[in-house]
């Protein structure tokens, strides 16, 4: 696959089209974290809503969704927030 503006390459795994290998290598380690009961779970791709939809003065503004790239839940009960870069 070819890279993007930032040199990074897509990537698959597990069927899963990843936007790097950094991302695709730290979806292993979570998994290998999971499996070994390290973390409890984790997410991909979570979505955030920043910003209802909403119209002002007849115009339509879109929602602002934040996309990240995964979301860990540790064994303490407390959850991250990753972005890849």
């Amino acid at each position: 696959m070819p890279a993007n503006k930032y040199g990074a390459r897509k990537t698959q795994m597990d069927g899963i089209t990843f936007h790097s290998i950094a991302e695709a290598k730290y979806y292993e380690q979570l998994k290998w974290l999971k499996v070994s009961k390290q973390i409890k779970d984790f997410k991909l791709q979570p979505r955030f809503l920043l910003q209802e939809a909403f119209k002002k003065n007849g115009k339509t503004f879109r929602k602002i969704e934040y996309i990240a790239d995964f979301e860990v839940h540790n064994l303490d009960g407390s959850i991250e927030i990753i972005d890849i870069k």
